[in-house]
């Protein structure tokens, strides 16, 4: 899946990131995230061909996991990062999206919160906020107190 965008923009979707990314990376469970978002595929975003940032997803039947975004130091703050969500949510499908907010690389909780919050996520306080499409052992295993577990449908 290839899409186009304004300005130079390119969204593309990878198995593997290392096929896309040049540059360093760590696995999202190296970053802290849950061990289960080491098998996303990931979309890239391209500006006039060069790879500036990236944003995961796994398909896990009743709903997709979604995370581990980065964009570039240099090209933050552009609003390329909610781009980025946009179109790769709008590809994934009608299925509810579970995120987990987690606030690495110089970035803050508020400004994640902030992004979700414009892109329709609530939070999830609670099992009883994923119990329709998750077990509860998938719930109590990608809970972390540093992190925040929000969702869309």
């Amino acid at each position: 899946m290839e899409e186009k965008g304004q300005k130079g923009l390119t969204v593309k979707q990878y198995r593997f990131l290392h096929d896309a990314w040049p540059h360093e990376y760590q696995t999202p469970s190296e970053k802290g995230y849950p061990e289960v978002f080491d098998l996303m595929s990931f979309w890239v975003l391209f500006y006039n061909g060069t790879p500036i940032g990236y944003t995961g997803h796994l398909d896990m039947g009743h709903f997709h996991f979604v995370g581990n975004t980065y964009i570039l130091p240099e090209y933050r703050q552009s609003g390329w990062h909610s781009y980025l969500l946009r179109v790769r949510n709008a590809n994934l499908g009608l299925r509810p999206k579970i995120t987990v907010l987690n606030p690495i690389d110089g970035t803050h909780m508020a400004n994640l919160v902030k992004v979700v919050t414009k892109l329709g996520y609530a939070p999830v306080v609670s099992y009883q906020g994923v119990k329709d499409v998750m077990s509860e052992k998938l719930y109590e295993e990608i809970r972390n107190e540093n992190q925040q577990l929000w969702r869309m449908d």
